[in-house]
């Protein structure tokens, strides 16, 4: 505010509007900051500009030849006494917020108001005042990149077009997402510690609408495909196309705005619903019957017969104007019981005086025994000063509604099985929750996923795979009661929710919909497929969120699947089954922010080698670092493996044992433990030749060690797998032999480089004659087919010395060294 003799600060108003204006300058007023020109259209609003050096501007959009939009582009281009970056402000009587922003920030617009919001403008005039607001026409990017070189190239190039952020980790970037709004974010696919995938996963968690465009390597096609199949928006190459890399990000930024932008509309679609009568009271009724003379305008007498009806009447419903006069309008409505009492009331109403007008949107019928949806409005007609009858006009919206419901019908279903879909099943899950939490029924969801649909999908092709779910849901339909709803909320996945149903009987519904399914054929050619459903079900008791139901229901869907699927599971908190799913979930949340945090941690443990009386080498450990402690493998990997997502550890660890391979020359060589999933992997070779060659490590120095089990599990597999591994110098061993005694005969057929006796053996071996043969023979077996053996377990002096005794070459276990820490491991001595 200013006291009454400081000068005040000249502002333009344009408005043709007599209610904005007086809402406007109300507002306006009110500060007593302002020196107010009023000008009706664009322009006079010129004219002043010329003359007048103003400090602020407020316009409509639509204010003549010129619009709000144009004229700010005119005023930012500095032909006008005002300084270019005066603060402009556009008042609209709806839009959608992210449109809107968009479009300001290419117009150099401060802000863009509603008619409903502008008690803003207190806020916004104060503002611009008191900080001058910026004018910011480029989009906000966050570029996270370890490399100082490709940092600074890309925002040399985007200096033009964005404003940018930079974060050199995965960790900081994160950090910037959660704490300020950016456009875009652009990921290096070589960040430290391998942590591109963990920072783009839980962008998507956290914002999925962000757009995200990933850097990798020239024409590396596979991991650009990678990368986009995990929720990336777009890529580019490394080294950078100039001429793409604007286009690509503009791109990917206009896809965010088109994402925002149509969940905006959404909700003010809804909220239009939400207002119909009110936006229908807004229209003015006697201002239309002069100016549209397409549309039907009556006068009905004080029992709602027609006495007056205009040509437009015959194009629309067929019926002459003669045969129409006298008859009751009602009688040529369409509506069931409900509707015709509804518009009697609306049409008594006005007749009674208690209202003065009245709007409805129903059917009327034509001559050609069909319906056409139109949109009646009714006013009181006076004469004299006493209400003589009712003026009504007919307007045609068949062809509006008709796209109002197909497009409702599109929005609320899945367009190839004609299911509802996601959007309307969270709206419905919610609203069961609602009525569960006030007292009444509880009620259960049935979250159903096929089994092995992806083999029909990979064989058939997935037009053939379509087939399928129309199939299924058409089975699945056939199930439903009245009172169930059926949704298809991804690509093989559909939820029932059972209205009014106790979990017991929602599981029994749920084994029925197995068997069903499980006994359904489906034919392509002369070849037949059967699959089969697992099922999780979770009850809607009101105690918990949607979202909690939901999870309830995948984490029991997961046990199903866990316990050989085509079965139900029930999602229960004392279930030991769905307790474990739970904790292995959480340990995967834990793994990725590790890896972002840079939480991950390896010992080594010396590995003895007899002949040469030293360290052979060392076997790399994995620890996690939560909270400042330690996390040791046996707590967190059977949680991934279950999880079937260990494959992402074994990554994280190949990176940072091969760096720190390159960092510390005293690890002269190593060995890395691979994961049963590791043959289903098939980005794992690709990776291993990528670190090497990136960190110029020679694969002389790495050795990949795989459980006996898991080798026997796909022996070409592993023979493929240690082929290709030699090829790069790399050796492979073959972890926990013995465990399966039988398999002396596959040494022969895999090449690998040595055995690692089982250590159940070894600790026992000097007080068992049974276990101390069997270390022997292994030992010996080795020996003969040129292969090292390894004991683990060596726990004792008499150990250590028996095993050299035998011919093992090399030793490992706590009596040479527990696992170290790097800095420990890299000074350890040892004298037998």
């Amino acid at each position: 505010m200013v006291d009454s003799m400081s000068k005040l600060l000249p502002l333009l108003l344009i408005s043709p509007n007599f209610h904005t204006k007086r809402l406007l300058m109300q507002k306006i007023s009110n500060l007593q900051l302002f020196d107010i020109d009023v000008v009706p259209d664009s322009e006079t609003a010129i004219e002043h500009l010329k003359q007048t050096k103003y400090q602020f501007i407020i316009s409509e959009i639509s204010i003549g030849k010129v619009d709000g939009w144009s004229l700010s582009s005119l005023i930012r281009s500095d032909i006008y006494q005002c300084d270019k970056q005066i603060p402009i402000v556009l008042i609209t009587d709806t839009h959608c917020e992210r449109i809107a922003e968009a479009t300001a920030k290419s117009f150099g617009i401060n802000a863009v108001v509603t008619t409903e919001e502008i008690a803003r403008l207190n806020e916004i005039l104060a503002d611009a005042f008191s900080s001058q607001i910026p004018v910011n026409t480029r989009l906000t990017t966050l570029s996270v990149i370890s490399d100082p070189a490709l940092s600074d190239q890309l925002n040399n190039l985007f200096s033009s077009k964005f404003v940018t952020v930079e974060a050199e980790s995965a960790k900081q970037g994160l950090a910037i997402i959660r704490q300020q709004n950016v456009d875009l974010v652009v990921i290096d696919s070589d960040l430290e510690n391998d942590a591109t995938l963990a920072l783009l996963n839980t962008i998507r968690q956290e914002k999925p609408e962000l757009s995200v465009v990933v850097i990798v390597p020239k024409n590396d096609t596979s991991r650009a495909e990678f990368y986009m199949i995990h929720g990336a928006s777009d890529f580019i190459y490394n080294p950078i196309n100039v001429s793409r890399i604007i286009n690509v990000c503009e791109r990917a930024a206009q896809r965010n705005d088109f994402i925002i932008s149509n969940k905006q509309f959404a909700e003010k679609v809804t909220l239009l619903e939400l207002s119909k009568q009110k936006f229908q009271n807004l229209s003015d009724a006697h201002t239309k019957l002069l100016e549209n003379l397409s549309s039907v305008v009556l006068e009905l007498d004080t029992t709602g017969r027609i006495k007056f009806v205009n040509k437009a009447w015959e194009a629309l419903t067929g019926y002459s104007i003669e045969d129409s006069l006298n008859l009751p309008l009602v009688e040529f409505i369409e509506f069931d019981e409900l509707g015709s009492q509804r518009f009697n009331h609306q049409l008594n109403g006005i007749l009674m005086q208690s209202v003065t007008s009245t709007t409805a949107e129903l059917k009327i019928k034509t001559v050609k025994n069909n319906s056409v949806w139109v949109e009646i409005r009714l006013h009181q007609l006076y004469m004299d000063g006493f209400v003589q009858g009712i003026t009504a006009t007919l307007d045609n919206i068949d062809d509006r509604k008709q796209a109002e419901e197909k497009l409702q019908h599109l929005a609320l279903h899945d367009t190839l099985t004609g299911l509802y879909n996601r959007y309307y099943f969270d709206n419905e899950l919610s609203r069961l929750t609602l009525l569960a939490s006030r007292g009444k029924e509880t009620h259960s969801l049935l979250y159903i996923d096929l089994d092995h649909f992806k083999v029909i999908n990979d064989t058939e092709g997935h037009q053939m795979g379509d087939l399928v779910l129309k199939e299924v849901a058409q089975i699945l339909t056939l199930r439903l009661r009245q009172s169930d709803i059926l949704c298809r909320v991804g690509g093989d996945e559909f939820i029932i929710l059972l209205a009014e149903t106790k979990l017991q009987n929602a599981i029994n519904i749920g084994e029925s919909i197995c068997q069903q399914i499980a006994a359904a054929h489906f034919q392509f050619g002369n070849t037949t497929y059967k699959i089969s459903a697992s099922i999780g079900v979770s009850e809607i008791d009101g105690v918990s969120t949607p979202a909690e139901y939901l999870r309830q229901a995948d984490i029991a869907l997961y046990v199903a699947k866990k316990k050989g699927r085509n079965r139900t599971h029930s999602y229960e908190t004392d279930d030991v089954d769905s307790t474990k799913q739970l904790d292995n979930m959480k340990w995967v949340q834990k793994l990725q922010q590790a890896v972002i945090d840079d939480q991950l941690v390896m010992h080594f443990q010396p590995v003895w080698d007899y002949k040469n009386d030293c360290v052979g080498y060392f076997e790399a450990l994995v620890r996690l670092q939560i909270n400042e402690s330690i996390t040791y493998p046996n707590e967190f990997i059977p949680a991934l493996e279950r999880a079937e997502d260990v494959s992402f550890l074994d990554h994280q660890v190949i990176n940072k044992t091969i760096k720190l391979i390159k960092e510390n020359p005293g690890l002269h060589k190593v060995a890395i433990n691979l994961s049963g999933q590791a043959f289903s992997d098939e980005r794992l070779l690709p990776l291993i030749k990528e670190k090497l060659s990136f960190y110029q490590v020679s694969g002389e120095r790495i050795i990949f060690e795989l459980t006996e089990s898991a080798s026997l599990t796909n022996v070409s597999g592993t023979r493929r797998m240690i082929e290709q591994l030699s090829l790069i110098g790399c050796q492979f061993s073959i972890d926990d032999f013995g465990t399966g005694f039988s398999t002396f005969s596959y040494l022969k057929e895999l090449p690998a480089h040595s055995v690692k006796i089982d250590g159940s053996f070894v600790k026992d071996m000097i007080s068992s004659d049974i276990d101390r043969t069997l270390v022997t023979a292994i030992a010996n077996v080795a020996k003969v087919l040129k292969k090292h053996s390894v004991a683990e377990f060596v726990e004792t002096k008499e150990i250590f010395n028996h095993l050299d005794d035998i011919g093992v070459t090399y030793a490992q276990g706590y009596y040479i060294s527990k696992p170290l820490p790097l800095s420990d491991a890299l000074k350890f001595k040892f004298t037998p």
